[in-house]
């Protein structure tokens, strides 16, 4: 699905994208693109939150 409509970018692009972003830009510069009118960038955003809450609940491997 069409997230952002101004530069074609995808949720699965997006998705990608946000794994380890500090911010919107930054999704965006991995993108090859900018924001252009910004009504994606609060869905965006709440990608990069998930990405990190992801990551925050992936289990921690075991030290050997």
């Amino acid at each position: 699905m069409y997230v952002c409509i101004c530069n074609a970018l995808k949720d699965r692009q997006l998705a990608d994208a946000s794994h380890g972003a500090r911010n919107v830009a930054e999704v965006f510069r991995r993108c090859g693109r900018r924001p252009q009118c910004g009504k994606c960038l609060p869905d965006v955003a709440q990608m990069i939150e998930a990405a990190r809450d992801e990551g925050d609940s992936a289990p921690l491997l075991a030290a050997e």
